[in-house]
């Protein structure tokens, strides 16, 4: 999986297909993890939740994780010098990444998507490990909701499958279908607080809490 062909034109691509809409899903329950102090961010993508994280969680220490390294170099080159002394950035796979210390909030956008559920149940069970016992889970997906029926249901479902079939082309992801983030999540250690989903699209944000 690489990421690095899409990198330099991702929030574009983002842009004009979903409009400001992937980024609703990001911050729409931002204001949950706003007393965090130690916040872990994994496949951070191009930055566009860290750039609001310095600005909701200014005393934070943010460490990202974020597997190609072109994507890195752009989140770095968006921020001023300022903004980077108190974080760290680590251009590593999650599989790979190892933490000295723990942490009281976690976030994943648009991440779990790209593995199969194997890979899901062990990152999730290694996520669950490097946080605090009060910590929280802030996650954003793509995910179909199952009380939307009728043209939304089939539209939701062609986005999905256009979405699969260009990143297994541009960047060789692994899953091919959506998994159950709630179920897995709660298998790993996790319960859901909140979910919020898009009107129109297929996204939704989830908010979950150490169990």
């Amino acid at each position: 999986m690489n990421f690095d062909r899409v990198a330099k034109i991702y929030t574009i691509l983002e842009k004009v297909v979903f409009g400001n809409q992937l980024q609703w899903a990001r911050t729409c329950q931002l204001d949950k993890i706003r007393d965090r102090e130690r916040i872990l961010l994994i496949g951070e993508g191009r930055g566009r939740l860290f750039t609001e994280l310095l600005k909701t969680n200014t005393g934070a220490i943010i460490t990202l994780v974020e597997s190609s390294e072109t994507m890195l170099s752009e989140i770095k080159n968006s921020i001023s010098s300022n903004n980077l002394s108190n974080h760290t950035f680590i251009n590593l796979s999650f599989e790979d990444f190892k933490s000295f210390h723990k942490f009281d909030a976690v976030c994943t956008c648009f991440f779990w998507d790209c593995f199969e559920i194997k890979k899901i149940k062990s990152g999730l069970r290694k996520m669950h490990k490097m946080i605090e016992s009060d910590a929280v889970w802030l996650n954003s997906d793509f995910a179909i909701n199952p009380q939307t029926s009728g043209f939304y249901t089939f539209l939701h479902k062609a986005i999905i499958r256009f979405l699969y079939h260009f990143f297994k082309v541009n960047c060789e992801i692994e899953a091919s279908n959506i998994q159950d983030i709630l179920q897995l999540g709660e298998d790993s250690g996790f319960r859901l607080q909140s979910r919020r989903w898009h009107p129109t699209l297929p996204i939704s944000s989830e908010f979950f809490v150490s169990k």
